[in-house]
């Protein structure tokens, strides 16, 4: 019984050490000698060029409304957060600093906020974006329960991250912003 025990141990040590680590923060270099980002990204992914001096720009730069980060702070926490961008698309680099900003003065948890980037055909590395309608970007996706409940594609619809987002935590979502291809 004893030696079957560490066979079992030994079995599941052996393939949960097989699997592959889920890595973060990738840069791929481009054929003109640019890079990107693919696949899950977090804060550290900003902290160096060439995505720095953009992402700490448009970060420091921008003020959100106060009055409507307050109103949305306790409803914010509800939710979860899925943020797909592409780090070569003009749209990501003015939306997705102003979006940190704003959920870091909302005090909005980073564990429920993933953020993916994806290349120029909308894949990540580990294919996140699959069923989640990725067309234009960025799409910030924002979940209750499991369940969908609204977001912002390319730009805020109402002129305003901070009103889109809080339409959205009152449940009252506008539609999102989608351009004739």
């Amino acid at each position: 019984m004893m030696k079957k025990s560490i066979i079992i141990a030994f079995i599941i040590l052996v393939m949960v050490g097989c699997e592959n680590p889920y890595i973060f923060n990738r840069t791929v270099d481009l054929k003109d000698g640019s890079k990107m980002l693919l696949g899950g990204v977090n804060r550290e992914a900003f902290a160096k060029e060439p995505f720095f001096g953009w992402f700490s720009e448009g970060y420091e730069s921008y003020q959100p409304n106060a009055e409507m980060v307050k109103e949305m702070k306790g409803k914010l926490k509800r939710y979860r957060i899925e943020v797909f961008i592409g780090t070569w698309s003009e749209d990501s680099k003015r939306e997705y600093p102003r979006l940190m900003k704003i959920l870091d003065e909302a005090k909005f948890p980073e564990s429920r906020l993933l953020t993916y980037a994806v290349n120029e055909s909308k894949k990540s590395f580990y294919s996140e974006e699959i069923g989640k309608d990725v067309r234009l970007l960025p799409a910030i996706i924002f979940y209750k329960g499991g369940d969908e409940i609204g977001r912002i594609v390319e730009k805020p619809v109402s002129g305003s991250l901070e009103e889109d987002i809080l339409m959205i935590v009152n449940e009252k979502p506008l539609a999102p912003h989608y351009t004739q291809d």
